[in-house]
C-alpha cells in the first residue's frame, strides 16, 4: 500500500512538472479541435488509477474497476496540452495497460505498458500539445 501512495504521488508530481513547464507559443488560434477524449484499455486486470487533465490548471482522477475507460471533455480556451496518466497494481505480469488521448476523433498520442513481475504497470505524462 505504501507503494502505491509514493507511485501516485511521484505520478501527481510529474503531471503539475508537465503543466507548470509547458508555455504557449503560437499567437492564440488553435488548428486542432478541441473536442478531447482519453481512453485507457489493455488486458491488465486489477487496481486502476487514472489522472487527466481537464482544463488549463485542473486535474481529475478515476479509478475504474474494470478497463476499457473514456473520458471526454470540450478543451476550454488556454488549454493547450492534454495530459493523462494511468497505472494499475496487482495485475498479472505480461498484460497489457494502454493510454490514447483522441482530439477531433483521431488518435493523437498512444502509449502501451506491459505488467511487470511486481503486478504494476505505469503510464505517466502523457500528453499532445494542441495546434
Amino acid at each position: 500500500m505504501k507503494t502505491m501512495n509514493v507511485i501516485k504521488t511521484v505520478i501527481s508530481l510529474l503531471t503539475l512538472t508537465l503543466i507548470i513547464s509547458c508555455s504557449k507559443d503560437d499567437n492564440g488560434t488553435s488548428s486542432d479541435s478541441r473536442n478531447v477524449k482519453y481512453e485507457v484499455s489493455g488486458t491488465a486486470i486489477g487496481t486502476f488509477d487514472i489522472t487527466y487533465i481537464t482544463g488549463s490548471s485542473s486535474g481529475s482522477n478515476a479509478v475504474p474497476s474494470v478497463l476499457p475507460w473514456t473520458k471526454e471533455i470540450v478543451a476550454p480556451d488556454g488549454f493547450f496540452a492534454p495530459t493523462i496518466n494511468a497505472s494499475v497494481f496487482g495485475a498479472t505480469p505480461g498484460k497489457t495497460l494502454t493510454a490514447k488521448i483522441y482530439v477531433g476523433g483521431v488518435v493523437k498520442k498512444e502509449q502501451t505498458e506491459i505488467v511487470q513481475s511486481n503486478g504494476m504497470a505505469i503510464i505517466g505524462g502523457l500528453q499532445y500539445v494542441l495546434k
